[in-house]
This record gives structure tokens, sequence and C-alpha cells, in this order.
């Protein structure tokens, strides 16, 4: 595993002063054990690697178990806390027998395995795991690639990197509500990468910002040669809000192409969001020159490659043949990769076709394309012609192509698609795996018989090495691909908002999950920051403000990270404070009790920047205190400036002020302490806040006369008893020296009134306090329509507003399906204010009319709401179907076009709509034609109306959708090939929807009259033919059309030997597709005299034949193949090879030489190359790489093509590689491999084809 490749983001304050203001104790959310604390991190998981970068983000390290009472104690903890039976991460390694310790850099003293099997696991990384045997945690191990909760440990005397005052917005300032004081802004919705075409709409980019005060919006350009402008509403943008809509009609790539960032202001600082880029599709035609045939023989594998033209950013690809589109879902002998090329297991007669390579502009994973009906081309014709059947059995192999990985560079986060395909006779059964002992992940599944592995939400678990096994009739064939996957910058954690003292010294790390790894570049109020020495430094991804001032250095902070994968931001606003002293929030109360012989804690909590120094004074005199950790009788001060009396004595009563004092000024609070018999508890607010997933401490701290009593104290939650055995988040512990009440990783369930009892045996006392729980927005409440409200296009939705869970909200997302299509969809986001009941008496409920439905569907609506947590809240169940009324249709055709056809007619073609879209019954189409204009005549639409049931319809299933031929009669044989104007209207009993624009078709071409002239050729070989013709003038009179290409047709003289009467037998057609001069025929015999005819066609038909020309054949290729085959070393890259020649008969050519064909065993044949060697019987083969193992065959060849070739040898450098046939394998000296194949032992199945 690669680690060092990327590391983490965390957030890092190093503040001066504020970890004297704390008592050096476990925080809230560790747990402590001896003089070490301990974190237990449950969400969110982390891999090995991230979970070592956010323990050291928090100051501390991951766990290192040093004895068996430590272990003990995590595994009473993992016990009580882990419900899950969860993976927890340690930062132990298991190698060669020892276990290290990274946390501390020890060796273990203690060992803890499950058992020795879990020990002996080929990973390295110790977890902790649950066992059934055990009952309980111990050691096991795993790849650290895997996501799993984690232990993070820091020593006590090492706190201060962690223990930080918690200080929000509302230090210095008498507001209590975090969400209600003013802060800058922060983005709640980023704008997303599009990509525009001639058929956007006007198409926009949007981002949402929360801010106190709402937050003003600008947009700014960075243009590809790098210089940036403000944009402002006019003829071309429109700007809204947080909305950018460009004017459709005015896009222009030179202006309107580049990266757009969305800049949000307020008066305490400016954030700009990510870049969004706003790139230009283009896709170009295919090229008008017809590809050449593609020739196999029955049964063989082949391909057909669709060569796209140009193109940007990227494509999809379909396949038809003729006129119909390929499924390969369908079809288990072809397939249709995602990288455009269409791959045959084997050909089969019916493949014998024309076919069409149909490909769709598509964004790039991620990214956005701005329109629903990108622009798609179709290729011309590629013709496939199936040969003779050969006898051959083939055998599984796996094409050179695969297997194929797409997108080509995964990404975190995508789905990835792993294509397999072979070349062999059916049935071929496909299967994966992956090496290393890891299996195929869960999440994964196939698709397309086996072909495809996708697996969804990629992340860095599922790298490696995956296998495709196909098996054949008899033999197999397997290729193995290693997978990695790249990633664009990510943040762990964002950086967090920091309230720092004027003159401190602040420091903010800010690192990035990267592939590759990213680089930083800092930001302040959306301006770039450049270094500069003792005042704000850089060092790549860490900021630090020597001197913090308020003036200067308030503001937003971005830290930017960048790769070749995209940018990422992370924000965060500091506050820079000068404050002096005030006690505003945390006044004393005015009167305390304190019980004889007991303790008592009188805080002293006052906001103040620079921290203040701390005095106390009794009955107006300064109290002499000692700074102790609370344990010492009398009165005395403790760290965080708290004053503590142990064994309060009645002359303890008093008044008792804390007096707070730095460079601005100085404040005190006073409280009146009186000491008498019983027990007392100090009071404390009486109201708590923690975010869903944090921690809170609830102080209880009763003054009792200890000597004399027994004291204990009892929570309850709502008025019930908490027990403490099935709430395992919550538990009684002490932080600093006050009791209290732990809720460690707090949810929803959690929020409620809280008491605390103090018992003794002859009284008892309790104080309560309310907890809030805060985070994203709960379920809305039951959904319903309000009666009566419903038109074709709109109803008015009803619900009760959600729990804010201490945010507002300010979202609903209302998201629609309906029974004709399942998916929910979002049909609008709506502001908190827009679904207010203006008058409403029940506050608690909301309405909003949504418009834009479909008419005639039946509606099911859910809700979901957002607030400044940003995460979604959870969404409402859907409400019962709502029957929307019909009206006439809303949509139009899509797709309308059409073309060719049988002699005399007029083809139209569209998508039909869905019956979604047909708003109401009696629903029909109108389809309209017109001669295009000529000139300045218009003519008038000519229309037909059609029912769906009319069999003048005719139906047609596409990849994507049902499509509709419509065939017009035309009036005369002379309006053969010319452009008409077509568009298809729609209708139902309701009245007419729209029309689909017009399109330009061609009418059916006419049977051509002119045939080709002046046909000739020669041989090629003993089974070729060149044949020869002027070709015709392409024109609309000359080809009643346009030429789509020629048809050869062979025949073989026939002699009756009773009447002498001449006969002509058709032995082979081939069809040649696009305008040429000349082309091949194969599959003759040799030394045959052959007739030769050529026809041009179009789509209509076939011309008349030309006249016939006579050709032949060559003699025949080299009946023999060489024998005796030796292969010798020779030199650093070359091996000699000699061999028996051939001799030639009287039906075969002169031999003209021989070729060494060789080829890198496991690969196609037909990837070999050729060296020849003339007449001579030995020759030498150049470019031999050592480490591999090739094969070769050996042949003569002639005037009459390539003989018969000898069976295959496998050589290496060193020479000929024997094959011992009774065990089929190839011994050979080596140390390296290729793919699979293993030099020192290479299983292989031994075969001998004769060609």
């Amino acid at each position: 595993m690669h680690y060092n490749r990327y590391v983490a983001i965390i957030p890092v304050l190093l503040v001066g002063l504020t970890a004297a203001q704390r008592l050096l104790d476990c925080p809230v959310d560790w747990f402590s054990y001896n003089d070490h604390c301990y974190k237990f991190q449950i969400y969110p998981k982390r891999t090995y690697e991230e979970a070592v970068k956010t323990c050291e983000g928090y100051g501390a390290a991951l766990v290192s178990v040093n004895s068996v009472d430590e272990n003990n104690f995590i595994v009473q903890k993992l016990r009580t806390i882990d419900q899950w039976r969860s993976l927890w991460y340690t930062s132990g390694v298991h190698q060669d027998g020892i276990v290290r310790w990274n946390g501390d850099g020890t060796r273990a003293s203690s060992i803890f395995w499950i058992n020795a099997a879990h020990r002996d696991l080929e990973p390295m990384f110790i977890v902790y795991r649950y066992s059934d045997y055990l009952m309980g945690y111990a050691w096991s191990k795993t790849e650290g690639d895997e996501p799993y909760n984690f232990i993070c440990e820091i020593p006590k005397s090492e706190l201060s990197r962690i223990v930080q005052e918690e200080r929000d917005f509302t230090y210095g300032t008498n507001i209590t509500d975090p969400l209600k004081v003013e802060r800058a802004p922060r983005f709640t919705l980023l704008p997303k990468n599009i990509v525009l075409t001639t058929r956007s709409y006007y198409p926009s980019i949007e981002c949402i910002a929360i801010g106190n005060p709402q937050p003003k919006y600008t947009w700014e350009r960075k243009r590809v040669t790098g210089s940036v402008e403000t944009l402002t509403s006019n003829n071309v943008y429109t700007i809204s809000n947080g909305k950018l809509t460009f004017d459709s009609t005015r896009l222009n790539e030179t202006r309107d192409a580049g990266s757009y960032y969305c800049v949000a202001t307020n008066k305490y600082g400016s954030v700009r969001s990510e870049p969004s880029t706003v790139s230009f599709g283009r896709l170009e035609q295919f090229p008008n020159v017809a590809p050449g045939a593609v020739n196999v023989a029955l049964y063989q594998g082949t391909y057909i490659q669709c060569n796209p033209p140009s193109h940007k950013p990227a494509l999809t690809y379909q396949w038809m043949k003729g006129s119909s589109f390929l499924l390969s879902v369908l079809n288990k002998h072809f397939f249709v990769s995602a990288g455009g090329n269409l791959y045959f297991s084997e050909v089969q007669t019916t493949d014998a076709a024309n076919y069409h390579c149909v490909v769709t502009l598509a964004a790039l994973p991620g990214d956005t394309m701005a329109t629903t009906q990108p622009p798609s081309e179709t290729s011309l014709g590629m013709p496939l012609n199936v040969l003779g059947e050969s006898a051959a059995n083939y055998p599984p192999q796996i094409h050179n192509d695969f297997p194929a990985v797409f997108p080509r560079i995964p990404q975190l986060g995508q789905p990835v698609s792993i294509e397999c395909l072979a070349y062999g006779r059916l049935p071929l059964e496909y299967s994966w795996t992956r090496k290393g002992g890891k299996g195929i992940p869960s999440k994964a599944y196939t698709k397309d018989y086996n072909r495809v592995l996708v697996i969804p939400d990629i992340q860095f678990a599922d790298e490696g090495t995956y296998t495709c096994t196909v098996k054949g009739r008899t033999n197999n064939d397997q290729k193995d691909i290693l997978l990695t996957i790249d990633a664009k910058p990510y943040f762990l954690y964002p950086l967090k908002d920091l309230v720092v003292d004027e003159d401190s010294q602040v420091t903010v790390r800010c690192e990035a999950l990267g592939r590759p790894r990213p680089t930083f570049s800092w930001f302040k109020d959306s301006q770039p920051l450049v270094s500069t020495q003792g005042d704000m430094e850089i060092m790549s991804n860490v900021l630090t403000i020597k001197r913090a001032q308020v003036n200067k250095h308030s503001g937003v902070y971005e830290c930017v990270a960048v790769n070749t994968h995209g940018t990422s931001i992370t924000s965060a606003q500091i506050k820079v404070l000068s404050l002096r002293p005030n006690f505003i929030k945390h006044p004393l109360h005015k009167t305390m009790l304190a019980a004889e012989n007991g303790n008592l804690t009188i805080p002293c909590e006052p906001e103040a920047a620079p921290a203040p120094e701390i005095t106390w004074m009794r009955n107006g005199a300064q109290l002499p205190l000692s700074v102790t950790n609370g344990n010492q009788n009398g009165a005395q001060m403790l760290i965080n400036g708290y004053l503590k009396i142990v064994g309060v004595k009645l002359q303890d009563a008093g008044f008792y002020t804390c007096a707070a004092k730095n460079v601005h000024g100085d404040a005190q609070t006073t409280t009146q302490l009186t000491v008498s018999r019983g027990v007392y508890l100090t009071p404390i607010l009486s109201g708590f806040h923690v975010d869903r997933n944090g921690s809170l401490f609830i102080p209880c701290q009763a003054s009792y006369d200890s000597n004399n009593l027994d004291l204990v104290y009892i929570w309850k939650f709502n008025g019930q008893l908490i027990d403490f055995e099935r709430d395992t988040f919550l538990r009684k512990g002490s932080s600093g020296s006050l009791n209290g009440l732990f809720i460690n990783y707090a949810d929803y369930f959690h929020a409620g009134q809280y008491e605390c009892v103090a018992q003794t045996t002859i009284t008892k006392t309790s104080i309560f306090t309310e907890v809030t729980v805060r985070g994203p927005p709960g379920i809305p409440g039951v959904v319903y329509r309000v009666k009566g409200s419903e038109t074709p296009h709109s109803v008015t939705l009803k619900w009760t507003r959600p729990p804010d869970h201490g945010s507002p909200v300010l979202f609903y997302y209302i998201e629609a399906q309906t029974v004709l299509n399942s998916t929910w969809r979002l049909l609008t986001r709506i502001a908190e204010m827009d679904a207010l009941i203006p008058g409403n008496v029940d506050v608690d409920k909301r309405q909003y009319t949504v418009v834009g439905l479909i008419p005639y569907n039946n509606y099911r609506f859910r809700i979901y709401a957002t607030n400044s947590y940003i995460v979604p809240g959870e969404r409402s169940r859907p409400t019962e179907e709502i029957n929307i009324p019909g009206a006439k249709p809303i949509v139009a055709p899509e797709n309308v076009g059409g073309g060719g056809g049988s002699v005399g007619v007029l083809s139209i073609t569209w998508k039909m709509l869905s019956q979604e879209y047909k708003s109401g019954p009696n629903f029909v189409y109108y389809v309209y034609w017109r001669r295009s204009r000529e000139g300045d005549i218009n003519v008038e639409f000519q229309m037909q109306n059609l029912s769906e049931s009319d069999k003048r319809l005719v139906r047609s299933n596409r990849s994507d959708g049902i499509y509709a031929t419509y065939t017009v009669a035309l009036s005369s044989d002379e309006l053969y090939y010319l452009p008409y104007d077509v568009k298809v209207g729609v209708g139902n009993a309701f009245g007419r929807g729209p029309n689909s624009s017009i399109a330009t078709i061609y009418s059916s071409e006419g049977i051509p009259l002119a045939r080709p002239t002046n046909v000739n050729g020669y041989e090629i070989n003993s089974t070729a033919l060149w044949v020869t013709w002027d070709p015709l003038e392409n024109t609309r009179e000359k080809a009643k059309g346009s030429i789509k290409g020629y048809r050869i047709t062979v025949y073989v003289e026939m002699v009756d030997d009773d009447t002498n009467e001449i006969t002509f037998k058709k032995v082979v057609t081939s069809y040649y597709h696009g305008q040429m001069s000349g082309n091949k025929v194969i599959g003759m015999e040799p030394n045959t005299d052959y007739w030769v005819t050529v026809e041009m066609f179009n789509s209509a038909g076939l011309s008349n034949p030309s006249e016939r020309q006579r050709l032949s054949t060559c003699l025949s290729a080299p009946i023999l193949y060489p024998e005796f085959v030796n292969i010798m070393s020779h030199g650093p890259n070359s091996v000699y090879v000699e061999w028996r020649g051939v001799s030639t008969g009287l039906f075969e050519e002169t031999l003209w030489g021989y070729k060494m064909r060789y080829w890198l065993q496991g690969d196609d044949i037909r990837t070999a190359n050729d060296t020849i060697t003339g007449k001579e019987t030995h020759g030498i083969i150049y470019g031999i790489q050592r480490g591999y193992v090739y094969s070769l065959r050996v042949l003569g060849f002639s005037k009459g093509g390539d003989g018969k070739q000898s069976p295959t040898k496998y050589f290496t450098l060193g020479g000929l590689v024997p094959v011992d046939r009774t065990i089929s394998e190839i011994r050979a000296a080596g140390s390296k491999a290729r793919l699979s194949l293993l030099l020192t032992s290479v299983i292989i199945l031994f075969k001998c084809v004769m060609f």
C-alpha cells in the first residue's frame, strides 16, 4: 500500500494562553485511563492512513497498547459503546512475528490475538475485532484500506495540544444562540460543471450561501487565457442572487468558456466558491467516406471499430444493424464496449449486414450536459461479410482490448465498469475474481452476461488485481487487470471557525487527500494570499498568523487544494478579538449555599481577549491562593481559575468576588456564600446545546458534609431513571473537579430534560436542565394535498414543519414520482419563507403549490428540508396517490427524422411519447410534411392524424425508447430523393399540444438506371481477385439518389455435358459501401476462371449489372509446410531459426520465399510480425525481449499467397522451449512475468492448428 501518496486534512489551532484556562483533564468526548486520554471514534469511519492523520489532527496518535490493564480498559469500553461489533484500528503493525506500535514507537510487551489464525493473517495492521468465542474484543489484522472505527490516545501531560477554550462567535457579546450571531458567509450549495451545446436552453449555474447579514453575490470568470473579470447582468448573462443564467441565443465559446466563481460577501468577509467549469460540447460529423468491409469466417471472432468523429468532451455509443439498434444484453455473441467498438465472440450467418455506429455527445463523469437532447451522429454503413464456414472449434481467447476499465482513469466515488470479452465458440461463461485473497466488493454486481463487472461508488479499498475467467466448451482463458483509482482533492474535515485573541499566534493546517498529491494555495476574503515574513507566513498547506490583529486578520480564509482532477476548497472565518473582561453571560449567582464539612467549587468564567488574570476576594480582601489540582484542604484556585474550598467551615461564609483583568480593563462578579448543614447543588445553566454525534458534559456538583454523610448522584431523563447499562452513550463521571453526566455521540433522542438528584440517607435535592441536539432537520409531518387544489398542471401540498434541531429550516425540497415512472425526481426547491401560510393560526403548517406537473397522471410526493448543517434532513413518507386532471399534451415528440424506404415513399419517424406524457385519453399524433422551400416559395404542410392503434403507424424498439414510422405514398416517381420538411405534433381529447421542431429528411430513392462500365481486374493470389470499373457520377439524376456502394458478383461457367448449354453459377457476392473504382473479392478457388459483374446500389436497390468480365486466379500457394524448425540463441536481442524447406508442384505457384511469423505467447496470432528470408531455409529474428515467451510458425509464400504454416514452436531469447505434451508444460528459464504468464512454470493448453 502506498500511503505516502496522500495526506489528510485537519484544522489545527495553536493559540497562546488558552490552555491555561482549562483543567488539564480529558476533554468531554475523551475517556480517561491512568495518565492517558482515549477517543473512541465511531463516526465517520476512516481507512488506516486517514485514522492516523485524524488522530494527528487532534494532536494525538492512534492507540498503542502497552499493558494488560490498558487492553482490559479498551476491551471494556468497546463492550460498552460498540453495539455493532465493528473493527477498530490501532497503531499496531505485525511484521516478522513482532508487534510494533507506530503511535509511540514501542514494541508490544503483551499479546492479545483472538487466536493463531488471526495472528497469521497476511495483512499487517492490527485491529480490535469482536470474537463470539471469547465474547469480547481481541486482536486481528486487516489491510488498512477499508474504513473502520479507530482509537486515538494522548498522554495527559500533552493535553495542551488538544485542550482549547471552546469559543464561538457569541463570545464577548450578549447573544447566547450561535445561530443568531452575525457572521461571515459560507456556502450551502456550490455551482457544478456544465457542458453547453447549441441545444442548451437558458443554461444556468447556481450557488447558495448563508450568513448574517444575508450575503450579496457576484460572479467572476477566469478565461482560458487566465484573465479574470467580474460579470454583471446584461443581454448575455442574467444574475439573480446566486444564479447565473446564460442567454441560449447568444452563446459564444470564445467569450463564455472558462472557470466561473461565485463570490458571497457581507460586512464580515467574502468567500469564493470552487470553480464551475463551463465548457462547450462539440460533435463533428462522421467522414463521408464509407469504411471498408470486415470479412470474417463463420464462427470466428471479430470486431468493428467505430472510429468516432472529432468531439469534446465525451461520447456514449450505440450500434445499429441495418435500421435496428443492437442490445448486447439480449445476445451473448456480440458486445458493445463503452470504448465504442462492436465485438463478436463468434460470427454467425445472421450477422452479415451493414452496421452503423451511433454516437451521442456526453459530459465527463461528475459534469452535467446542459441539454436533455445532446447532439448525436450516425456513421455510414460498415459491412460485415461472413465467409465460408470454418471447421475449427475455437477455444475461448480473451481479446487484447480486454479486460478494460471505464472510465479510463477511475476516480474516487465514481461507478466503475470492468469489461471482458473473449473470442470463441459459444457457450462462453464469464466469472470474476480478485487476487491477494480479497473478494469482489460486496457492492459490486455484474451485467451483460457477466461480461461487465460494475463497482459503484469506488473506494481505495476496491483497488487490486481483478481476473476475468472465460470458460468454453473444453478450455478456459483468463486475464488480469490492475485497478487503481485517482481522486480529486477532498477533505476529511473542513477548516474550523476560530475566535482568537489579538496579538496571539494562530496556525491553521490544511492537508488534502488526493491522487495525485494536491498542491495548496490560500485566500483571504476571496483574494489570494502571499507569504509575508513576520506577518502571515505560508508554507504550502500551513498558514501561520504571527501576531493576530483585529482589523488586519479578521475575515474568511480559504484553503485551496488542486490536482489534475480538480479543485476543492474549505473555508473558515477567523475572528480576532480585543476585549476587556466581562461577566455578561456567566455572572455568579447572587447567593450560593455550601454544606459544613463539604466541598464547594465556585466557577469564574469571564469573557476576555487576551486571557485575563484571575484573582479572588472574600469580603473585599484578596485571598492568598495557591494554584492546585483541587486535592488540598481549604480554599485554593484551580488551573482554570475556579475557586474550590475543600472542607467548608462556618467561618468560610461571606461575599466572594471573582476579578478578571487584562490590558483592556477589568471586571468582577460577586456571590454571597452561606454555610449550613444540608446538601446543596451548584447552580448550572438552564440549557445546553450539542451537535449530533458530538459530546456534552452536564456538571452536577453537590456540597455536603462528607464526614458524616454518604451521597449518590441519580440522573433522570424526561422524568425517567437513566439505565446506564442500556444507553451506553450516557455515563456518569467527572471533568476537572466537577461531577456530572457525559453524553457521547449525541443523537436526537438525547434531547430533552435532564435532572440530577443528589441523595443522602436523610435528604435529597435536584437541579434541571434542557439539552438541545442540533443537526439537520427531522422528518416533515404528514404531507397531503389541499382538497380541490388539483389542476392539470399543479397541486397544493400541505405538511407539518419538521423539527429544526436547533437550526432554522432554510429550504424545502419537493420530489415526485408517478405511477408510470417510479423514479423519484426533484421538482422544486423552495425557501422556508415561501412555504409559510399567510394569516395561518397553525404556525407549524407549511404549504406550497407545485407547478409544472404532467396532466392525467397519478402522483406521489415527498419532502425533505435543509438548514445550516448542509446535510439534508430525512425525507417524509410519500403522499397517497394524487390524481391530476387531464389536459392537452405539453411535450412534443423528440428525434423526428426519417428518409429512405421503398421506392416512391416518404418515411417519417419519431420517438413516441411514453404513457406518462400523453396527458389524456384518445391520444393522437399529427404528422406534417411538405417539400422543402425552393427559393421564396414555401409550400403548405400536408397533415395526417394517427391514433396509436392505426395500422399505418409502425413501431420499432430502440435502445432509447419506442419509435414510430409513418410512410407517405408520393404522387410521382419523379419525387425521388428530394428534401422534405417534416414535424410531428400531438393531441388528445382535451386538444392539440405542441409540435416538434422542423426536421429535413429526404424521400426514398429510385431504382438506379445507370450501371458501371469498363469492368476489368487482375488476380491478387490464388483465392482473391481485384475488380476495377469506371465509377458512376454521384448525382441525384445518375444515382437516382445517392450512391451507397457497389456489389461485385462472381460466377463460374457451367457447361451441360448433354446439351452443351452454358450457364453461370453464382459463387461469391460482396457488397462494398461508398464511392470507389475497384475492390477486392475473396473466397475463390485456385487456378480457376471466373466471370464478374458489378452493380451500383442505393437505399432503393441495385442497378442493372455491368457486362461480364472474365478473370482468373493464380495457382495454389505452397501446400506443404516447413518441417524440423529449430530455434537457437543468436545475440542480445535475436534468435537464429532454421528449417527444412518445401517444394512446389505442378498446380502451385513458384516459391518466392519464407516467412517467420512470431508473436508473444498469449496474444492473438493476428498481432504477429513476419520476417521474410527469401528462399533461404534459415533466418534471424531481431527485437526479441528478455524474459518473454514467443510463439513461432514458419510458412512458404508465392504469388498464390501464404502457404500452410508449420506447427507452433515456443522460444525465448535463450532459444527453443521444449514442450512436454504429456503435461502440456512449457519449460523455460526466466524470472520475469507478463500478465499472468510465469516463465518458470507456465501451464498452457497445447494446440496445433493448421492454417
